[in-house]
């Protein structure tokens, strides 16, 4: 079987609440109607980058496919990047920002058509000290929130409502400098951005300049906001707000948090605390099927 008939399948068993087994079964027919030779892994939280960077090597599949949320796609892409194989989307996680932005279907049976179909383009990525954010990453306000609710009880978009209201009485602004190619700006913050899309997965649009091929990404610096409109943001009630929100579109970027560690998350997944991050768009990083 020549290698461009080969396609990998990965898939997070335990992203959002959608039927694994239906996105399994639904695949492997598309594959057998493509005469694809179909191979699946599944993300287990130990080393799944390498797993999957040995597979790709060793399969050749000139299409890879992802089922889960934007962390997992992201991993996925930093495992082919470099390579010519077309990537496919079928969304399965909790919060589908990357998704929406491309105008992915929300059904099953349409995001695989789309993900084996011809039509991809390619995108860019953004290296965030040692991570890689193909989507939206930042720190402040809405990475506390996702920390509380990847330590919840609940997932889906109920989830991040009942963890809202924790975050809302947990977070505290920070101060912060932001170092760029053309200006330093020094200011206190909700939320700082790394925006390479437009959209969260709660459908709030928080970069309206976003263009995940335009060889730039976007510095969001949301500031001081009240108990209501903080609210509104992170249930993604509200829109961008040009009179709280600065907008810097970069190629690189150097980010220090002045009085102390603050959250940090990647495309959905939270990292940890940070003093300073560093990042640089990484142009034609992945070429992703679209509609």
């Amino acid at each position: 079987m020549f290698s461009e008939r080969k396609v990998l399948l990965v898939v997070n068993p335990i992203s959002g609440n959608r039927d694994k087994e239906e996105i399994l079964v639904k695949v492997a027919e598309k594959a057998e109607e493509d005469d694809y030779v179909l191979t699946i892994f599944s993300t287990t939280g130990f080393d799944d980058l390498g797993e999957i960077r040995k597979l790709v090597k060793n399969l050749c599949p000139s299409r890879v496919l992802v089922a889960g949320g934007d962390g997992t796609i992201s991993m996925v892409a930093e495992a082919i990047t470099g390579s010519n194989i077309t990537f496919g989307i079928i969304p399965a996680g909790s919060a589908n920002g990357l998704s929406a932005d491309f105008g992915l279907p929300s059904s099953i049976e349409e995001s695989i058509e789309v993900a084996f179909g011809e039509k991809s383009i390619p995108i860019d990525a953004v290296r965030i000290n040692d991570e890689i954010s193909l989507h939206l990453s930042d720190i402040g306000l809405n990475a506390l929130l996702v920390k509380n609710y990847e330590n919840g009880d609940m997932r889906g978009k109920m989830g991040y409502v009942l963890e809202m209201f924790k975050t809302l009485n947990e977070h505290q602004n920070f101060r912060v400098r932001i170092t760029t190619e053309s200006t330093v700006l020094e200011t206190e913050a909700l939320v700082v951005i790394i925006a390479n899309a437009k959209k969260y997965g709660t459908g709030i649009s928080i970069n309206p300049f976003g263009d995940m091929s335009d060889g730039l990404f976007e510095l969001v610096i949301a500031k001081r906001i009240d108990f209501f409109e903080t609210a509104k943001f992170l249930t993604g009630n509200a829109d961008f707000n040009h009179d709280v929100m600065e907008v810097l579109s970069v190629e690189s970027a150097k980010i220090e948090c002045l009085d102390r560690e603050v959250h940090f998350q990647v495309d959905g997944e939270y990292k940890g605390e940070v003093k300073e991050l560093n990042s640089s768009i990484l142009k034609g990083f992945v070429r992703i099927a679209i509609p």
